[in-house]
């Protein structure tokens, strides 16, 4: 298959070549992912909506750089809230705060977005601790 992508190249250059290339599908999929994460969060699955957003965060890695990839990780931190897995959504909340754009026109909004996840997981930090101690 040539599609113009050198496989032995560094990473980086891989990476990049990979998201000039074939960015838009992987945007696409991403997307697919995303949306019936949503869909089964809603259904109450969270954790089939966990692991396809997982899967869509994959695939984001490789998608064109305009992918809501920080919608897509404050998702995955608040269906880990709901499923009592503090840890991970913490985890996920940090990811998120390093992605924050100061400079970006959405910066106040995405930053009450990220607030409001920490509130949730402070006031289920009591759960992880419970669990800590059986």
């Amino acid at each position: 298959m040539d599609n113009g992508i050198n496989i032995k190249e560094d990473f980086l250059t891989f990476h990049n070549q990979v998201k000039e290339k074939l960015g838009d599908s992987f945007s696409e999929q991403a997307d697919l992912f995303f949306e019936r994460a949503v869909f089964e969060a809603h259904k109450n699955l969270e954790h089939s909506a966990i692991a396809d957003a997982e899967y869509a965060l994959a695939l984001a890695q490789y998608a064109k750089d305009d992918f809501p990839i920080l919608y897509l990780i404050g998702f995955l931190c608040e269906v880990h809230i709901f499923t009592d897995k503090i840890s991970k959504a913490k985890f996920y909340y940090n990811l998120g705060l390093q992605l924050l754009d100061k400079n970006s026109d959405d910066y106040d909004n995405d930053k009450a977005s990220f607030d409001r996840l920490q509130d949730l997981m402070n006031g289920e930090d009591w759960k992880e601790k419970r669990d800590d101690n059986e």
